[in-house]
């Protein structure tokens, strides 16, 4: 018994790629069957993740310079996704709760996304292209789904979501747009489009 325990508690991997010069990652993985991949392509990047918990996947992808990703999970099979290419970009995502999902791209410079979800069976997903872009997505609940897709410089977008089953997006291109989503309840709907 002691021995298949121990076995199962050490069941969780992590990968760690760098090629560049002065890249920094640091994993920590407490729990069962975790899984941590992490790319570094360039200069001082660094990459954070911070696993608890159960069957979690977690993978920060970075090629450019002085990009900053972190994850947190906190829970059963939830996943999470950084992917920047570029310099000077930051992205969070932290998680607490259950089989939540969470992807973030950016493509550019000085861009800032930060996702924290708490509960069960949400859903977030953002895109930055060009520079100066942050996006905020906050998800307390469960089955929320909030999306946002930033083409441009400058853009603000948020959106927070407190219940069930809320659904938000935030679509901006061009420049200098600002958008803030709030839905609290059940069954919520809320679609922006910004362009100039």
């Amino acid at each position: 018994m002691l021995i298949t325990m121990v076995g199962f508690a050490q069941a969780n991997v992590s990968n760690v790629d760098q090629y560049g010069w002065f890249n920094g990652a640091l994993v920590t993985q407490v729990g069962a069957l975790n899984d941590s991949d992490v790319f570094q392509a360039g200069l001082a990047n660094l990459a954070v993740v911070g696993q608890n918990g159960v069957a979690n996947d977690a993978f920060i992808g970075q090629v450019g310079a002085l990009n900053e990703g972190v994850i947190t999970q906190d829970g059963w099979s939830n996943d999470a996704a950084i992917v920047q290419i570029g310099a000077f970009n930051y992205s969070s995502i932290n998680q607490k709760g259950n089989d939540n999902s969470a992807t973030n791209w950016q493509l550019g410079f000085g861009n800032d996304s930060k996702i924290d979800q708490n509960g069960d069976g949400n859903v977030a997903f953002d895109v930055q292209g060009f520079w100066g872009n942050a996006v905020a997505i906050s998800q307390t609940g469960t089955g929320n789904a909030g999306l946002s897709l930033q083409l441009g410089w400058d853009n603000t977008s948020n959106i927070i979501q407190n219940g069930l089953g809320n659904f938000g997006e935030t679509i901006q291109v061009g420049n200098d747009h600002i958008s803030t989503i709030n839905q609290y309840g059940v069954g919520n709907f809320a679609l922006v489009y910004q362009s100039n």
